[in-house]
């Protein structure tokens, strides 16, 4: 960003675009955060939860610099700002979501999990999933006709909550649970789009359904979101007779 403004590659209005990518980046990461846990008990790749805490207070910090941007571009005036959050409600939602984060983001470290306890910091970092939905919100109030990315990021944040959600109830993952799931995912993230582009422009449902069946111009954002999912299901297929090989290496020794 910073070099796009040096280089000029910005619009006449540099502020008003550094504020629409942090915006952006800041919904990305946190996006990113949440298929960590995915990926790590479909993988059995241990070692990604390492970068768990670090992506999201790289999520956090993309959200402090979009509000910095918004409070430049109202030229630090703090009367009319504090009106337009309280007026405004995309503001107030995104304002919500960014003290939730803020809060997340204190307790991101292993002080917050010896005051907390277990249990406690488990249940404060819950809450990344409100932060998560009204940030999706924020966004689709602030976007006039392309829904994309604002889809895309909903339909990845409902295949990793409906990941959770398989977790709690299977001991195991089964690749047909997984592609049940990519399934459901992709046909979640196409009744999104659908909802939002019907709501605000008043195009039948059925057509915008049916556009997830047209490839002429764009793969639509169901796809990716149900090719996000199938890749769970072959990272589970292709990793669990690695990890059963190595477990049975390290029993085979104690064994003999």
């Amino acid at each position: 960003m910073a070099v796009q403004w040096q280089a000029g590659w910005l619009s006449p209005k540099p502020v008003t675009d550094i504020l629409r990518q942090t915006g952006d980046w800041a919904m990305r990461f946190l996006v990113i955060t949440l298929a960590v846990t995915p990926l790590r008990w479909t993988a059995h790749w241990n070692k990604v939860y390492a970068v768990r805490r670090m992506l999201g207070v790289t999520a956090l910090l993309y959200t402090l610099a979009h509000l910095l941007f918004w409070f430049w571009q109202q030229d630090f005036d703090w009367g009319p700002i504090v009106m337009e959050m309280v007026l405004r409600t995309y503001l107030s939602v995104g304002l919500a979501a960014t003290l939730i984060m803020v809060a997340l983001g204190i307790t991101s470290n292993d002080w917050g999990v010896r005051k907390l306890g277990s249990v406690g910091w488990n249940n404060l970092h819950w809450w990344v999933y409100p932060a998560a939905i009204a940030s999706l919100v924020h966004y689709f109030m602030l976007i006039r006709l392309n829904a994309f990315e604002p889809a895309l990021m909903a339909g990845l944040l409902a295949l990793s909550a409906g990941f959770r959600f398989l977790r709690k109830r299977e001991s195991d993952f089964t690749p047909l649970s997984l592609l049940a799931l990519a399934a459901l995912g992709g046909l979640a993230t196409a009744l999104i789009e659908a909802g939002y582009y019907a709501y605000s422009t008043g195009v039948d449902v059925h057509r915008l359904l049916e556009a997830n069946l047209d490839f002429t111009y764009e793969i639509r954002p169901s796809w990716y979101v149900f090719g996000a999912g199938v890749l769970l299901a072959v990272l589970r297929i292709l990793r669990k007779p690695a990890v059963m090989a190595k477990r049975t290496a390290r029993v085979s020794p104690s064994s003999r």
